[in-house]
């Protein structure tokens, strides 16, 4: 007998901001596209739990998001949630039991004395799972722009190819791939489940109809997506490199990509199925609501 394979949710912060609806639609895409339940999760700061306003507020603010995935008719079961506690701890917390954490790249939940986008960058770096920060300038994707994946031989490297792969299939988006071993002298380890991979991808036949390019690994992707902001739709790294995190969450780096629609995916190995956000269920109001498919 088969076991059964527990797909997980993929994950949205919602704020009541533009940026999270949004962050909304863009992980709507995404959950439908793995047949993944979308959970829209707003946080009430812990100070103001008891205050009905915010409940009302909250509550407006997930029927709103709700309404605009439907109007849209994106076919995806969807959930919502409140719940109280620290916005960045919340949603980071949330990335244990999800197969990714999506968040728009400024928002109302910002901390009042950081700078905009502050909640969306302390997410991608604390979250142990998966995260995406959502930039949409624009309501629908432009398939000729490319997903660029940044390869290496880490423990995500596999994961972040196989992420450019399904995205580039149904997007019908090139793939730019940076990646250093061959554009190096040393020797490449051909061991390497990444290396193996890539070996597959571009032997399929079937492969055929999509795009696919490498280049050489520059040292700093910052001067990289300046020059191709306006070309590239998705960017894709392991999200298990804290340098590289820290320097595409930078102030540099968005203002960089400030009024593009390149969205930043940091990939990190999932956890076993079954391993639960306990920080997040102990901060939770316990309001919840559930719907079925839209």
């Amino acid at each position: 007998m088969n076991a059964t394979v527990t797909i997980k949710p993929v994950v949205v912060g919602i704020d009541g901001s533009k940026h999270a609806l949004r962050a909304a639609r863009w992980a709507a895409l995404e959950a439908a596209s793995r047949d993944a339940t979308l959970r829209l999760v707003y946080v009430i700061d812990a100070a103001d739990a008891d205050r009905q306003e915010n409940i009302d507020r909250a509550q407006h603010a997930l029927h709103k998001a709700w309404k605009a995935l439907v109007d849209n008719h994106i076919d995806v079961k969807l959930e919502s949630e409140i719940v109280t506690g620290d916005p960045a701890e919340c949603l980071a917390a949330e990335s244990r039991s999800a197969s990714m954490v999506c968040v728009g790249d400024r928002g109302k939940h910002d901390a009042p004395d950081g700078p905009r986008g502050s909640t969306a960058t302390e997410v991608a770096r604390r979250a142990q799972g998966s995260v995406a920060i959502i930039r949409r300038a624009h309501r629908d994707f432009d398939h000729r722009k490319w997903i660029l994946a940044v390869l290496d031989e880490s423990a995500s490297a596999t994961a972040v190819f196989e992420a450019a792969k399904t995205d580039s299939a149904w997007r019908d988006a090139p793939i730019l791939m940076l990646e250093p071993w061959s554009h190096s002298s040393r020797p490449i380890d051909a061991r390497h489940p990444v290396h193996a991979a890539l070996d597959r991808y571009t032997g399929d036949p079937d492969n055929g109809h999509l795009q696919s390019v490498t280049l050489a690994m520059p040292g700093h992707l910052t001067n990289l997506l300046r020059q191709s902001a306006c070309i590239d739709q998705l960017v894709i790294v392991p999200g298990n490199r804290p340098e590289l995190v820290a320097e595409l969450t930078g102030e540099k780096m968005r203002k960089a990509l400030k009024d593009s629609d390149c969205t930043l995916l940091f990939i990190r190995p999932e956890a076993p199925a079954g391993v639960g956000n306990g920080a997040a269920r102990q901060q939770s109001s316990g309001d919840r609501v559930t719907a079925g498919q839209s």
